[in-house]
């Protein structure tokens, strides 16, 4: 069976950008685990917290550039690596999952994660994109055809 990389990738036709996400699987969120399957590279993450009722919500959408996607979820799961006592309150024992997507271009990542904001907090964005284009389009696909927007 064929599985995609999880990567992003693009092409930019008369000033506006078109960019595939292709997510990983949606994966519980154990530092055994990301340390084992989660490349030391740059892209863009999502931290999901499974509450009582089963439903997952979104705790994060953002970026790892420095340190990669590896050090960034690991910190981000880990209640020690964080001295917000609400932060740490909603990580202890909370029962987490993330994925990823892959990628070396820092304006491509900017511009993909100022779509995702747009989309998941529209009217209450506090990112940038790369001022290269005027219009971004975003195309999402997901091997677990888990999709946060419809």
């Amino acid at each position: 069976m064929y599985t995609a990389e999880p990567v992003i990738s693009g092409t930019n036709k008369n000033g506006e950008a078109f960019y595939t996400l292709m997510w990983s699987p949606l994966t519980k969120a154990d530092k055994y685990e990301v340390t084992l399957k989660v490349p030391a590279i740059s892209g863009v993450y999502e931290l999901y917290r499974m509450d009582d009722h089963k439903s997952l919500n979104l705790l994060s959408v953002t970026h790892a550039w420095y340190g990669g996607l590896r050090s960034q979820i690991r910190a981000a799961i880990d209640p020690d690596a964080t001295s917000d006592p609400v932060k740490k309150a909603e990580l202890e024992d909370a029962e987490l999952y993330f994925r990823y997507s892959a990628s070396n271009s820092l304006p491509d990542i900017l511009d993909v994660l100022w779509f995702l904001h747009e989309s998941y907090f529209a009217g209450d964005v506090r990112v940038s994109h790369s001022c290269r284009y005027r219009k971004i389009h975003l195309n999402e696909k997901s091997p677990d055809n888990f999709f946060w927007l419809d």
